[in-house]
């Protein structure tokens, strides 16, 4: 059962646990993003420099692009059967979701009251002793960007402090831009905010070359992606008078195009070009679709400005965010959880079953 998700601490005060720890255990959700990664390294690496042990590990599968990203090598690959270090403290970033830990669940759950969770998500089940949420944060990586500056002391940093600023260090600065533009579609989703800007801007006023690190994570696919992208685009069905998108990828796509389970990031955003569409779902079968739920990812547009099908702009606030959908919500309906705009959940059904049900919540959702 879900728990209350909310910061028992403030920013200041999580730094502060941070700080009084010297052995600390730093890890994240299974399929890291560049969001998780960037974390993950970010955080490795400031404490690594005030001279903290760090042991930090990710859970597979890690994208091939995340792999070859500077300061990849901070952290290792977690097997089954690996046995978490012993710490002092037990940091979780960029989720709070035992559906998200399950590999490691059995074994943190006995270290929860040494446990600190940095997470911008809005639902978690994770009891940790401590937490610190901010669900106004486009990325986890703003979050680690504002605890390294706790941890050294500063305030935002002036285009003429960069060697003076915290994030000055080309792993970090790297780190946190692939975190903040993965988790905005490079700046384009709805939860960009000012902050998100200025944060980017600081960081290439650090060295950050945008143009290389877009290369680097979206430019440097396998030819097996594009198969898989052909697979979900035939699969795509829209109803609900066009206002819907699903997708299904089965475990013979993965077989037969030889793609990996974490080739599949971003294919969901395709079906949002078209204009009428305002919620899309991406049903993907595993390999072994026996022993495996079955995931499903959701994405739905913001809402629209009151009159802005008639070229109008502003609008009734209220009649606008009636227009969107609530993917966290949607999501729940199926024990997941996430953002308003993107969430996701693991069903254990066949998938027949799945692809009836997510439909039916849809179409429920829009009406």
């Amino acid at each position: 059962m879900t728990q209350s998700y909310e910061s028992n601490l403030s920013l200041e005060q999580a730094a502060e646990k941070l700080r009084d720890a010297q052995r600390l255990v730093v890890t994240t959700h299974a399929k890291p993003d560049g969001d998780a990664f960037g974390s993950v390294i970010a955080l490795t690496a400031a404490l690594q420099r005030m001279g903290k042990q760090v042991d930090a590990f990710f859970m597979p599968p890690l994208p091939h692009s995340l792999q070859a990203m500077p300061g990849a090598t901070l952290a290792t690959m977690y097997h089954e059967g690996d046995v978490l270090p012993e710490a002092d403290l037990y940091v979780v970033v960029d989720t709070g979701a035992w559906a998200q830990l399950q590999p490691i669940q059995a074994q943190l759950e006995p270290q929860l009251a040494r446990t600190l969770i940095l997470d911008h998500h809005l639902t978690g089940g994770a009891a940790a002793a401590w937490k610190y949420i901010d669900g106004q944060a486009a990325a986890a990586c703003e979050i680690i960007a504002q605890v390294i500056d706790a941890l050294a002391g500063h305030g935002p940093q002036t285009p003429d402090a960069a060697t003076s600023d915290p994030l000055n260090d080309p792993t970090i600065a790297n780190a946190l831009f692939a975190g903040i533009a993965s988790d905005t579609g490079w700046f384009r989703f709805s939860n960009t905010r000012p902050y998100t800007h200025e944060l980017a801007a600081r960081l290439q006023r650090l060295g950050v070359d945008h143009a290389d690190l877009y290369r680097r994570l979206e430019q440097a696919e396998r030819p097996e992606k594009i198969l898989l992208v052909r697979r979900a685009l035939d699969s795509l069905e829209m109803f609900a008078d066009g206002q819907a998108a699903l997708m299904v990828l089965r475990a013979s796509d993965f077989a037969e195009t030889g793609a990996q389970l974490e080739e599949t990031e971003r294919i969901i955003d395709m079906p949002q070009v078209v204009e009428s569409v305002r919620v899309v779902a991406l049903i993907t079968e595993s390999r072994n679709s026996r022993n495996e739920p079955v995931r499903v990812s959701f994405r739905s547009k913001p809402p629209r400005p009151a009159g802005a099908e008639d070229g109008a702009a502003g609008g009734d606030a209220d009649k606008a965010e009636h227009d969107a959908v609530n993917v966290a919500t949607l999501a729940a309906r199926f024990g997941g959880g996430g953002h308003a705009r993107a969430a996701g959940a693991k069903i254990h059904a066949p998938l027949e079953d799945v692809i009836t049900q997510v439909a039916t919540a849809i179409t429920q959702s829009i009406a």
